[in-house]
């Protein structure tokens, strides 16, 4: 095969016409060179100097030392683009105009040291506000509710201790349904009558917007949420949604066009959308698993994860293991039936002048299904729970629980 390559990197074809994708982790390098200045820094602002080098990909890198100092950067190499400076945008190839003219510098990265709230969080969202970003820093960034609600425990919650923060890891509560639920009971005052939509807005204005196992409303939530995307986006091909983003926006525009719906007699505006969203969700979970009475809407009944084997084993897998949370929530999974996504490792750190740890993982320590060590650590991870970690600094500190002596062949 033939690869062509450019100055602005390798070629791809595309109808009758060449796109070039310059990317930065096609020109990194650097990276090993930075964590191993960083395993030796002994304070944050060394290891952030260190980390520095850091080119690709850009990542949300903490730091906290024993002395209590922490920090926080999106690190990594952030080029600078003519015209609007967009990278996730096709620029004329054809002029030298749209090449990168340089990078941004590390005093320009999205940063913050020893700040004074005493905290910082990174759940994947956008590093820094976009009306405050003084050139292009990425795109397509998922919805920050996961943050916000980090960000609320942690404001709350002046003497955080080791044992609150295992709690928070599993956290049930969800910032994206606390502000979705006012429009859709906004929606459902105003039409009254609908049987199955009052039924359902009494549901959701009980629900203290917690994804736990004995609840009911997230699956009516979830259900709602379904239908009401998927009527709000009824214009663009199936599948196409341009992300919460977009819908948070609109729904603040109630007589915004997008707001109808494609093929009818009528203009819909939002809250004939929300209220329809509803009450079409309640009854098709009631035709799905009956009454909410009869225990069907259970969270811990409809929300499952699956933990699979590497090779889809079924014998070596685990699945149907019922968790709290769901879509994001501080452990974030998705709304369906054997979902696969989850938070994998679990650690909480205490730093100081002795360094105590505690962590668990979704499956055990031996990778042989006939061992006893082979799942042992699942029931720790679905429960919340936390087992002390070793963090020994010298071999007679660390008990082995077994030995593997390796000899030379002769």
């Amino acid at each position: 095969d033939t690869v062509r390559f450019s100055h602005r990197g390798p070629l791809d074809r595309f109808g009758t016409r060449w796109v070039s994708t310059r990317w930065t982790a096609l020109e990194s390098g650097g990276e090993l060179a930075a964590i191993h200045r960083a395993l030796r820094a002994r304070t944050a602002g060394v290891w952030m100097d260190a980390m520095a080098g850091w080119r690709s990909p850009p990542q949300n890198l903490l730091v906290a030392d024993r002395a209590g100092v922490i920090a926080i950067r999106t690190t990594g190499r952030l080029p600078i683009r003519a015209g609007d400076g967009r990278g996730d945008l096709l620029h004329d190839g054809t002029t030298r105009a749209s090449d990168w003219t340089g990078d941004r510098s590390s005093a320009d990265w999205p940063q913050s040291f020893a700040p004074a709230q005493g905290f910082l969080a990174s759940a994947n969202q956008e590093p820094q506000d976009p009306r405050d970003q003084p050139s292009y820093l990425g795109s397509a960034w998922v919805a920050p509710w996961r943050a916000l609600r980090i960000n609320q425990l942690l404001r709350e919650d002046s003497a955080v201790t080791p044992e609150s923060m295992r709690r928070w890891q599993t956290d049930a509560a969800s910032a994206r349904a606390a502000h979705y639920l006012p429009y859709f009971l906004a929606a459902a005052a105003g039409q009254p009558g609908d049987t199955a939509l009052a039924h359902a807005a009494a549901l959701l204005s009980a629900w203290n917007s917690r994804y736990d196992g004995d609840a009911d409303a997230p699956t009516l939530f979830e259900a709602a949420m379904t239908n009401a995307t998927r009527q709000l986006w009824d214009e663009l091909p199936s599948g196409l949604d341009p992300g919460a983003g977009a819908f948070i926006a609109l729904l603040d525009d109630p007589g915004n066009r997008w707001w109808d719906l494609h093929g009818t007699d009528r203009i819909e505006r939002r809250d004939d959308i929300l209220a329809d969203a509803l009450g079409a969700a309640y009854s098709g979970t009631v035709r799905l698993r009956g009454a909410p009475e009869a225990g069907g809407w259970r969270w811990s009944r409809v929300h499952r994860i699956d933990i699979h084997h590497v090779l889809g084993l079924p014998s070596l897998s685990a699945g149907g293991l019922s968790v709290s949370g769901g879509p994001s929530t501080v452990s974030p999974s998705s709304a369906s039936g054997g979902s696969t996504e989850g938070a994998s490792w679990r650690m909480v750190v205490e730093l100081g002048p002795t360094v105590r740890g505690w962590g668990t993982y979704p499956g055990g320590q031996s990778g042989n299904p006939a061992s006893h060590r082979y799942d042992d650590r699942l029931a720790s991870w679905v429960s919340g729970s936390l087992a002390r970690l070793r963090f020994g600094a010298t071999e007679a500190e660390v008990p082995a629980t077994a030995r593997l002596l390796l000899r030379p062949a002769r």
